[in-house]
């Protein structure tokens, strides 16, 4: 395994760290807009700026449409990146 390769590994590892920490954050803050009981908050959360970090970071979500670039692309982007370098190393 090559220095770039580990950093990339790395990276990947770092940003989908990132990614699990942004999506366990927003779940906690449902959780809580939920538990208050304020129905009315708790579904504009969800249709708006809920909507808005999901689509963001992921893409594996229920909502329609999504981000035009989300961290999960950039992840794959990494990760292919590093594939195609590895085939071109051969």
């Amino acid at each position: 395994m090559s220095t770039t390769t580990s950093t990339r590994d790395d990276l990947v590892y770092e940003l989908q760290e990132i990614q699990s920490e942004i999506l366990e954050r927003v779940n906690r803050a449902k959780e809580l807009l939920k538990a208050s009981g304020f129905e009315g908050a708790l579904m504009r959360a969800e249709s708006y700026w809920m909507a808005h970090v999901i689509t963001a970071v992921s893409n594996d979500h229920y909502y329609f449409g999504g981000s035009m670039v989300s961290l999960q692309d950039t992840i794959d982007e990494i990760e292919t990146a590093e594939e195609e370098e590895e085939i071109d190393e051969d």
